[in-house]
């Protein structure tokens, strides 16, 4: 029950200071840096790495990761190797592919570790390899013109360059042909050589497509001719 209080009372009162403990987690800062791309990035991978899929599909996932870092030298090798079986050859081209032609630009690694991925096929790989690059110069030079941007810094620039330095090379019989065997000259130097000692002539007639190819790269038509035409150059691989 209230009582009255004479108007000139002096009425006592007590502070109460109440300490609360702050508690700081200086860990914590990696949340600054995470964005909605990151998570997506983050969730493609698991996913990939959840979902059933065969031998050849992990392996070509796990090149293709959003990971801070390159395959090992041995993946890409057993990546190669699979190229000449004419079944495992279209899983690894065509998830390739979609790793370039499908991507978010926030996704700038994965095209880049696609474009790694490619050139290295066409060094190692089965020579069939050389012509479905060749097939695909429309997704190249859409590639050419790659832009993205994490704050000032472009991201798109090692995706363009990597593009140039495969255009260039697809444009010359000769490279190419230098470029293989020196790259057969390494796996036998290094133990390596049965990644891909199958062979790349053989039955295969390789780089038939060079004329449709500059013609479409001199013309800004289709990068891709029929596969065949001219003889392979039986290096084997």
């Amino acid at each position: 029950r209230l009582l009255p209080v004479p108007y000139n009372t002096t009425i006592p009162f007590v502070v109460v200071t109440i300490e609360v403990p702050v508690y700081i987690f200086p860990k914590m800062d990696f949340l600054k840096d995470i964005s909605i791309d990151k998570v997506r990035n983050l969730a493609e991978d698991a996913f990939n790495q959840a979902k059933p899929k065969t031998d050849v599909e992990a392996r070509v996932y796990e090149v293709l990761s959003h990971k801070n870092w390159g395959s090992s030298s041995s993946l890409m090798h057993e990546v190669a190797r699979d190229t000449f079986d004419v079944e495992r050859f279209h899983v690894v081209t065509r998830l390739m592919w979609e790793g370039m032609e499908n991507q978010r630009p926030a996704a700038w690694r994965v095209v880049f570790k696609a474009l790694t991925l490619l050139e290295f096929l066409i060094k190692n790989g089965a020579e069939r390899c050389v012509d479905d690059a060749r097939n695909h110069g429309h997704a190249l030079r859409a590639l050419g013109q790659f832009n993205y941007y994490e704050g000032t810094i472009d991201r798109g620039l090692g995706v363009r360059e990597k593009t140039k330095q495969i255009v260039d090379i697809l444009g010359d019989d000769e490279r190419i042909r230098e470029e293989r065997q020196k790259a057969k000259q390494l796996r036998q130097k290094f133990g390596s050589s049965g990644a891909t000692a199958a062979g790349g002539g053989g039955q295969y007639a390789g780089y038939g497509n060079q004329e449709s190819w500059n013609a479409g790269n001199d013309g800004g038509g289709g990068g891709g001719g029929g596969r065949g035409g001219g003889g392979g150059y039986g290096q084997g691989g």
